[in-house]
């Protein structure tokens, strides 16, 4: 522990052309700032620039086709790191055959089902959003959590429900909750019949 207090209060001479392990620090630390305040905060439409969109703006189809932030991203491309590494974490601490993995999934899930799911209005799609996290009433407007709970308990209320009417979500929501239930399931399958006896 000595070691560690030594060695920050070290005198460290500057190479001659290179910079101090602190210069080197501050230098990353700046960079790193400057690279993530751009396109989080100051300028975000970097993360997905649709020159699709662009081409035919007053299009509805071409812009649930073409949109990254909210359509299937076709034509779309992104500047940002982040926004190239989101779908996996970092690409550069993943296995290839992982990454292959993950993307054909996507690549299946995201342009080939949700698509047909739409485009042929399975469970009523076409009344809401095609890329949303956000509940929906039956006629599409946004859903009203706060008339199905008791205001005082927040406990769910069944009167209100029934008031109100059943909860619709968005073609992708519904397919990703049921992918999600779907790998909590195979991941305790594949446990049971790789590692079980």
């Amino acid at each position: 522990m000595q070691n560690v207090f030594r060695a920050m209060h070290d005198d460290e001479k500057r190479p001659k052309g290179g910079m101090t392990r602190l210069q080197f620090f501050i230098t990353v630390f700046i960079s790193s700032f400057g690279y993530y305040i751009v396109p989080n905060y100051l300028f975000p439409s970097i993360s997905a620039l649709s020159f699709v969109c662009w081409i035919w703006k007053d299009s509805v189809t071409i812009q649930q086709i073409g949109s990254g932030s909210y359509g299937l991203g076709i034509g779309s491309i992104g500047l940002d790191w982040s926004t190239v590494a989101g779908f996996i974490g970092s690409p550069l601490a993943t296995p290839a055959f992982a990454i292959i993995n993950i993307l054909v999934g996507y690549i299946v899930t995201v342009y080939i089902v949700i698509p047909i799911a739409y485009w042929t209005n399975a469970f009523e799609a076409k009344r809401f959003p095609l890329i949303s996290s956000h509940l929906f009433m039956a006629n599409g407007s946004r859903y009203d959590v706060n008339q199905v709970l008791n205001q005082q308990t927040f406990e769910f209320s069944q009167e209100g429900y029934d008031s109100v009417g059943q909860i619709n979500l968005s073609i992708f929501f519904l397919l990703t909750y049921g992918l999600s239930f779907a790998t909590l399931a195979a991941s305790l399958s594949h446990v049971g019949f790789f590692y079980g006896k």
